[in-house]
């Protein structure tokens, strides 16, 4: 896949919107110049207890920016930088994320063909060598008919292999299950357009993968009986496992 942004950013654009995110500023800003919108991302502050739990912020931080620039340099389908040094990363607004336009959409062609192009994105994202870490609808967005992936903060180099991009499509499907259930119907449909364009291996890594989860299932029938809302992410699994074993 060839993505070029169409966001031109001149170099007087550019040099206001970094003059701007080298000032002090909160760890994610939205600002806009010359009529364009952006958004500032800078290292999380975190005090002793956050960072054992967390880990390193600056660590983190420095893992994104540098995953931006390794796919910007193969024009990955993700979006380019703008303006970036140690301590910040300018990125354009990209608009609605595709958990919240799936949503808008119900459960019609639109959300359909949305999803599809979501699951051809990761597949040529992948088939580039990268894998994202924590791959979901709220980190998509969809820029002149595309769509694009974006919040690397969990991007970690080592996982670029086929195992790491399993997870990747495993994690993907389990939270459109979730969180736009009304897009369960074309889960299926999603997941072959993603092997279309992805590496040959990652699927039977993902069914691999959902076998070894089976006891996942069994545990959380409980929870998955609850009524309302707030079971609907344990209520997902038993979907998922079945949506990975139904193609050879």
């Amino acid at each position: 896949m060839d993505f070029r942004s169409p966001l031109t950013v001149d170099d007087e654009l550019k040099m206001l919107v970094e003059t701007r995110a080298r000032e002090a500023g909160p760890r994610v800003e939205r600002i806009e110049q010359g009529g364009q919108v952006f958004w500032i991302k800078r290292p999380e502050k975190l005090d002793l207890r956050y960072r054992l739990q967390k880990g390193n912020p600056e660590t983190s931080f420095r893992r994104e920016r540098q995953a931006y620039h390794d796919m910007n340099a193969v024009q990955a389908p993700v979006p380019q930088v703008v303006a970036d040094g140690p301590d910040f990363l300018v990125l354009p607004d990209c608009g609605k994320d595709l958990r919240r336009r799936l949503g808008d959409t119900g459960d019609t062609g639109e959300g359909r063909d949305l999803l599809l192009n979501a699951s051809q994105s990761l597949g040529a994202f992948h088939a580039l060598g990268f894998a994202h870490g924590r791959p979901s609808p709220k980190d998509m967005c969809l820029v002149d008919d595309q769509v694009l992936l974006l919040d690397f903060e969990r991007y970690q180099a080592k996982n670029n292999t086929l195992k790491g991009q399993a997870r990747d499509l495993v994690i993907f499907a389990f939270n459109v299950a979730a969180n736009s259930a009304h897009m369960r119907g074309s889960l299926d449909e999603a997941m072959a357009v993603y092997r279309s364009s992805a590496p040959e291996g990652i699927w039977p890594l993902a069914q691999q993968t959902c076998r070894r989860l089976r006891w996942v299932d069994w545990v959380t029938k409980p929870i998955q009986r609850r009524a309302g809302n707030k079971s609907r992410e344990f209520k997902a699994i038993p979907f998922v496992l079945e949506l990975f074993q139904t193609h050879a």
